[in-house]
């Protein structure tokens, strides 16, 4: 933790990435160790050297108090703040006498000022600095720490931003500042400005990294540019060598009818991120302070040694799954690849370009699924906080995006995070501390759901704001906002009260769940038909999961997708139909909707080339959005039969005979230990293998 003494530094917002040096004097060390955050992002360098691998850093969150009065919405809401700070063992950079301590600032979320589509979200018009470094020489300690005395260069990033790109240029930067210290006394000074009003966190979460480097394949060369094929859709950054003295690089998902690179699908024309390097040649480079969403990229001047790096948190995939049809082995691949590509600075986000953004609902959507498929428990429990800072202190109400940085929603599908992360955490890591620690934060959501309701249902959020309930649907949404609203009103009650029972707390849900069940009823149930909604885009699904509806209710909600064999669901809708057909053993008609390869389907993605999960079911915009595959986890829970405990410890397999599927081999890197399952479907029969290790118990269930 930082000693009282280590002072936050300002340098002024004429620098768009400024270089902070601080030169001082060291014995031998037997131990260096410092505690470092830079807003929004830093590069750390010791006599030149780079320390470590790392890059976004450090993990992004609600830094501090903004002005929302000129939003596109209402937004009186008061948010709580937390800022992490990252801790470096730096002893073998050290050297003995003079040492050169270097910080590049870049302005991540913490100023990004140029894509205000809903007003400023932006947190201060100037980078900021605070470190302390511990130094263990001759059995005594001395710090080094942020005190005002260093000085400020411009550095060789004239112009950075997420969304927009890089501009970099070597022309007039001196690499001798971060080697030798040579000039540093021509900078200028910096300042010592007020402590954020935030708490002031160690982060666990793991930062950022290079995931693996791709080779590409060269499409077309010429006098211009050249365009090249990475060939597989991915976050990150192009890598190369500069032979030219102005070299352009520009990125995209998908190319157009004539081979050009379409920016429709990463936000338009407008919304381009440009990496420009001047003066570069000779030179390794990429950009520090920025990533891009793209398959393709064109560059413009001479380069060599052209590679993508693929960067995202470095988190590790703790499962496979393989089976005989290829539409879902696509499916589980792309998933993986597609949420990788969205987990960058601790958050997961909608998509790695247009927005960048932590929605709540497609966080809620997929949290359970990340956390059985990848080693991602420090990742969620930091995400798990932007959440709760992002609740208002005074009403309850949750944002749509956390951190909040925007964006649109709804009170249930996106608000109901509060509960439904945390409840999914537990159920994943059987890990009751953070149900006790988030308690009031979903009593606080739940009393807030109220005050959106009349009649029992719940018809709005905030006057004039949003109040989605699903969401790209491939035919216009035609479930009512109330209906998709309520329900998880109700299902957030049903799993506080299961809560409150885990961790000791009273609390009765019971009439409340009563009355919105019943208006629900009333106002959607056809008692001629048993159907809700007509049983469109899963509606009955969503009716028989809280336990309303009949036997005609199920009944009808089975016959049509029987007879469809394709979704016609949101990104609500498909993981709510797909977890009641897994719930009832319906794996045959779960395999068919998810194995399907005409439109609308995952197999149809395929079939046009997707290496990732598109936005929507026809690919008109972003083509990396995990939302869709919140479902993946039901291929655990559906096709292989598998129920477990909270944490795993003790496993059920359950298999049906699924026609068609062939085999079925899957592996769960579990925290109570490793499972292997293999199924060979034959004559009506399903032959069973399986393996465990640590404490994971498996029983099997014929």
């Amino acid at each position: 933790m930082f000693c009282k003494q280590a002072k936050w530094l300002g340098c002024g917002k004429e620098f768009s990435a400024p270089l902070i040096i601080k030169t001082f004097t060291a014995n031998k060390a037997q131990k260096a160790v410092i505690d470092i955050c830079g807003l929004g992002y830093y590069e750390l360098f010791i006599n030149g050297k780079r320390v470590g691998d790392e890059f976004f850093k450090p993990a992004v969150s609600d830094y501090s108090d903004r002005d929302f009065t000129g939003f596109a919405y209402p937004l009186p809401d008061k948010t709580s703040h937390t800022i992490y700070y990252n801790t470096h063992d730096i002893t073998a950079y050290l050297k003995e006498g003079k040492n050169v301590l270097a910080v590049l600032l870049g302005n991540g979320f913490y100023r990004q000022k140029q894509r205000n589509c809903e007003g400023n979200t932006w947190f201060g018009e100037e980078l900021l600095l605070r470190y302390d470094l511990r130094i263990k020489e001759d059995g005594n300690t001395r710090r080094v720490y942020s005190d005002g005395t260093e000085s400020v260069f411009h550095s060789f990033i004239e112009e950075n931003n997420l969304f927009f790109g890089e501009v970099q240029d070597y022309a007039a930067f001196d690499f001798a500042l971060l080697e030798s210290g040579k000039g540093v006394k021509k900078g200028s000074s910096v300042r010592v400005v007020a402590s954020p009003k935030a708490k002031l966190l160690k982060q666990r979460s793991k930062n950022d990294g290079v995931y693996k480097i791709i080779q590409p394949k060269l499409i077309r060369k010429t006098a211009e540019s050249a365009l090249y094929d990475f060939g597989e859709n991915i976050s990150g950054f192009v890598c190369f060598t500069a032979k030219s003295s102005l070299v352009k690089v520009r990125h995209a998902e998908v190319l157009d009818q004539n081979g050009n690179l379409d920016f429709s699908t990463t936000g338009g024309d407008w919304l381009v991120p440009d990496c420009v390097y001047k003066n570069a040649q000779g030179r390794a480079v990429h950009p520090w302070f920025t990533w891009a969403g793209f398959r393709y990229a064109e560059i413009f001047g001479e380069v060599e040694n052209v590679e993508a790096w693929f960067v995202c948190a470095k988190v590790k995939a703790t499962a496979e799954f393989t089976c005989g049809n290829e539409n879902i082995n696509w499916l589980f691949d792309a998933f993986i690849r597609t949420q990788r590509g969205n987990m960058h600075g601790g958050v997961p986000s909608d998509c790695p370009h247009r927005e960048r953004l932590g929605y709540t609902g497609d966080g809620q959507l997929t949290a359970e699924t990340v956390m059985m498929l990848f080693d991602s428990r420090s990742f969620y429990e930091k995400w798990i906080r932007d959440i709760a800072d992002c609740q208002d202190v005074n009403s309850g109400h949750v944002q749509h995006t956390a951190p909040f940085f925007g964006g649109g929603g709804g009170p249930g599908g996106w608000g109901g995070a509060m509960v439904l992360v945390p409840y999914a955490y537990y159920k994943v890591y059987n890990d009751k501390k953070i149900l006790k620690k988030y308690y009031a934060n979903m009593l606080a959501y739940l009393r807030c759901m109220e005050t959106f309701c009349e009649g029992d249902l719940v018809v709005k959020e905030r006057e004039k704001g949003w109040c989605l309930g699903d969401w790209c649907t491939p035919d216009k949404v035609a479930l009512p906002e109330p209906f998709v609203n309520t329900f998880y009103y109700v299902r957030c009650m049903e799993l506080a009260q299961e809560i409150g029972g885990l961790i000791g707390e009273k609390t009765d849900f019971c009439e409340e769940i009563a009355r919105k069940k019943l208006a629900l009823k009333s106002a959607y149930f056809d008692h001629a038909t048993g159907d809700f909604c007509e049983n469109v885009q899963g509606a009955n699904a969503f009716a028989l999961l809280i336990g309303l509806g009949d036997e005609r209710t199920k009944t009808n909600l089975l016959r049509k997708y029987e007879k469809l064999g394709a979704f016609d669901t949101g990104i609500f809708g498909t993981d709510i139909l797909t977890e009641y057909l897994a719930k009832i053993g319906e794996v045959q008609l779960l395999y068919k909707l998810l194995s399907h390869e005409e439109y609308p389907s995952f197999g149809y993605m395929r079939k046009q080339g997707a290496t990732t999960l598109w936005e929507t079911w026809k690919g008109e915009v972003s083509h990396n959005h995990p939302m869709f595959g919140a479902c993946i986890k039901q291929l655990f829970y559906g096709l292989l039969g598998l129920q477990a405990d909270a944490g795993f410890a003790n496993v059920t397999l359950s298999p049906k005979y699924i026609d068609g599927i062939g085999f079925i081999r899957a592996k769960l890197r579990l925290p109570s230990g490793t499972l292997r399952v293999a199924y060979r479907y034959q004559n009506g029969e399903v032959a069973v293998t399986y393996k465990s290790s640590g404490k994971l118990k498996v029983h099997l269930q014929k």
